[in-house]
């Protein structure tokens, strides 16, 4: 296992000579070639300053000095990042100014290769890319240099990596403690929820496809608030009963659409709520796009997504609601009714509220209703869990009905 991340010596010294330099498209190309090893037109790149014609002296005045910069200051320092080990504990705290750092050359290609069971972590699809989506993700990443031209924000950044075994059935059916405060948002958005322990709906690799072609709710997210893409560096896969907290990223850019769809719409303003740095988790829900989607009505599948939210979940001093929506219920194939009910089971386990936005999604049905109605008959935990289990096998449109019956 490799336990750290290094930068190469040579990396530090070809950075020096191009730092606080203009650099043009052309500059930046043959830089970013030889500190990465691997020669790229960087279509990405052109394709933007085509779309977007002021952005051309932007970049090479602004933007890419700054990640160049950035990028320096920290291979400089001979700084390294330790990684955490799957299947256990860790904690890593980085200051912001050194995360720009990363995340710069990140984009540059200047870091070794990922270790097998860590995600991608070089820039290269990315800035080649002309499909219109992965151009909205690029072009948010760049916002954040643009952002921190003149200098990154103080404070930290903290990866914490958490396991928590899994319960049995008998021990969730002996839960006693009282069904959490539910509140369903139809048009808000869980990057919004200020002051609540925001969920991503994660790949078993943090980031996803972030750097290769994935374009939801994870990836999108990683764009807009690139100091996420810190964690990817230290996270190998996430085992079924972990989790990974990323604490103090702040969001820079807003988005529009999804998936196909994504546009970059614009630097968030600096009077946005939206931007203060947030906490956020990540799960990855059991993927059933090459099995039966009914096998996540099973004892096994259910006590896998109530131990893995759980476990993201998992209360603290501080105790903030969760904000989350469809885990897992997008290309994953979950059931939106079921994994609502999961999620509620997990964070009133952990003494946590919820706030469940739904995207105007009319698979779930009357969630509201279902949940006050759960709640005014007294339901525990543990009673609302045999009923699950009892009962979800009939999952469909009649959910919430059998669970009451």
């Amino acid at each position: 296992m490799v336990e750290s991340v290094v930068v190469d010596r040579s990396v530090a010294v070809a950075l020096a000579r191009a730092s606080g330099e203009r650099l043009g498209l052309a500059d930046f190309e043959r830089l970013r070639g030889e500190v990465s090893g691997s020669a790229l037109r960087l279509e990405g790149l052109r394709r933007l300053m085509a779309d977007e014609p002021a952005l051309e002296e932007r970049l090479a005045e602004r933007i890419l000095p700054s990640v160049v910069g950035h990028a320096e200051a920290l291979a400089r320092t001979g700084a390294s990042l330790e990684v955490h080990a799957a299947g256990g504990p860790a904690t890593t705290v980085v200051g912001r100014a050194a995360a720009a750092g990363w995340v710069g050359l990140m984009v540059l290609g200047a870091l070794p290769g990922p270790p097998r069971g860590f995600p991608e972590r070089d820039f290269a699809l990315l800035l080649v890319s002309g499909w219109p989506a992965e151009l909205a993700k690029l072009r948010a990443v760049l916002a954040y240099f643009d952002r921190i031209a003149d200098g990154a924000p103080g404070g930290e950044i903290v990866i914490e990596r958490r396991r928590l075994p899994a319960r049995t059935a008998a021990e969730w059916v002996s839960d006693a403690a009282p069904l959490a405060p539910l509140v369903v948002d139809e048009a808000g958005f869980i990057e919004d929820a200020v002051d609540h322990l925001q969920v991503d709906f994660a790949n078993a690799y943090l980031g996803g496809g972030v750097l290769t072609g994935g374009c939801v709710q994870e990836e999108i997210r990683f764009a807009v608030a690139p100091e996420l893409l810190v964690g990817m560096l230290v996270s190998p896969r996430m085992e079924d009963d972990e989790a990974i907290v990323l604490r103090g990223c702040e969001r820079f850019a807003r988005t529009g659409g999804y998936a196909h769809s994504l546009r970059y719409d614009g630097l968030l303003d600096d009077g946005d709520a939206a931007r203060r740095p947030a906490d956020l988790v990540a799960i990855d829900a059991l993927d059933h796009r090459r099995g039966d989607a009914a096998l996540q009505l099973t004892e096994a599948a259910v006590l896998r997504e109530l131990g893995k939210a759980r476990c993201g979940f998992q209360r603290d001093a501080v105790a903030r609601p969760v904000a989350t929506g469809n885990w897992g219920c997008g290309a994953f194939g979950g059931d939106p009714a079921h994994k609502a009910v999961i999620q509620w089971l997990a964070a009133s386990a952990e003494g946590r509220a919820v706030r469940y936005c739904t995207f105007g999604d009319q698979r779930l049905g009357d969630l509201a209703g279902f949940v006050r109605a759960a709640r005014d008959r007294g339901l525990s935990v543990g009673g609302l869990f045999e009923r699950l289990l009892a009962r979800g096998a009939l999952v469909g449109r009649g959910l919430y009905r059998l669970l009451l019956a």
